[in-house]
């Protein structure tokens, strides 16, 4: 049934369990065991598009997976009303986001680049190589866009609750899949191995530096043994811990011999920026807004503070058309309290 008979039959005016009829928002007639076709349709459309899984679609709106999948379907006996308030109010969330926004666009800076050119050299030779940079500088965005072109790229990201050997494996098995017999390192290693041996995939960590050198060992051995290309992407801390003293030298021996490509301490140039801000807001920024802009991304948090402040930029600029675009930055600015970090 398309979106205008459905609408056709809304107007008709079914009639609820007590007899009366009830008025959408839309100024539709309508009854809690009918759907709206063309929220319906709009939210069928959306998850298409986005490629949202049930899953993820379900946790947006707080329900169930089994829920929003008798929904899709319309087999959903419950309070439909009450299940399409939560999606109209996803999909306004979404939109508005993307109207502000819009498309995702990948900047191809000199950082970025050199991530790519580790990246591209391990997954072809399955080698070993390792990115040093700081917080913002592009790491993870890079690795998220090298796994679009290339889908059988495994991205790891570790955290603070990964220093711990266990912890690191079963990161690893979330990733690759498949259940070890028992919870042992040696089985979830084993398992992790065979499943990868022979695959010629790459498997990138990224926040390598919360990994300890237990869980790099482990890591080291699933590149020897699965013939993998492993990239670690990093702050400074996992090259100081490879090279800052005797003792740490000859634990990460076995794993620094094995790097065969590095870029170390990757810096932003300033027409990095310049290609992040274009991306971000299209029209021209005047000498000012740009000195301040560069400014931003020399502070902590690099391009990441740009990428934030431009989004409220573009939302307080949509809302004021009455402000100039310095005073639109500043009141970003002091909304995200940047301003304290500003030399």
């Amino acid at each position: 049934m398309d979106v205008q008979t459905a609408e056709k039959r809304d107007l008709t005016g079914v009639k609820s369990e007590d007899g009366g009829q009830r008025t959408d928002d839309g100024g539709r007639i309508r009854t809690t065991d009918t759907y709206d076709e063309r929220l319906h349709a709009r939210f069928t459309l959306w998850m298409q598009q986005s490629g949202a899984s049930l899953a993820k679609a379900a946790r947006m709106i707080n329900r169930s997976t089994a829920l929003v999948h008798g929904y899709i379907n319309k087999a959903y006996q419950g309070d439909i009303e009450q299940i399409e308030k939560d999606i109209e109010s996803l999909l306004r969330r979404e939109q508005d986001l993307e109207l502000t926004l819009g498309p995702e666009v990948f900047c191809t800076t000199q950082a970025s680049v050199l991530i790519w050119e580790v990246l591209q050299y391990c997954d072809e030779r399955c080698r070993m190589g390792v990115v040093i940079a700081e917080s913002g500088t592009g790491k993870s965005t890079t690795a998220l866009h090298y796994q679009k072109q290339n889908r059988a790229t495994m991205i790891v990201t570790a955290n603070a609750t990964t220093r711990t050997l266990g912890a690191t494996m079963r990161l690893l098995i979330e990733h690759v899949g498949g259940r070890p017999k028992t919870n042992t390192i040696d089985d979830m290693l084993n398992k992790v191995v065979k499943r990868l041996k022979g695959s010629r995939r790459l498997l990138i960590i990224d926040d390598a530096h919360f990994i300890p050198w237990a869980g790099l060992e482990i890591i080291r051995k699933l590149y020897d043994c699965a013939g993998i290309g492993v990239v670690y992407l990093g702050q400074e801390d996992l090259y100081d811990q490879m090279t800052s003293n005797v003792r740490n030298t000859r634990l990460f021996d076995q794993i620094y011999s094995r790097i065969a490509i590095k870029r170390d301490r990757v810096l932003i140039e300033k027409n990095d920026v310049k290609m992040v801000i274009k991306s971000l807001w299209p029209r021209e920024f005047g000498r000012d807004e740009m000195t301040f802009l560069h400014q931003k991304a020399r502070q902590k948090g690099h391009l990441r503070n740009i990428t934030f402040l431009l989004e409220l930029f573009a939302e307080i600029r949509q809302g004021n058309p009455g402000l100039t675009d310095m005073e639109a930055l500043a009141e970003a600015e002091k909304f995200l309290m940047q301003e304290g970090s500003r030399k």
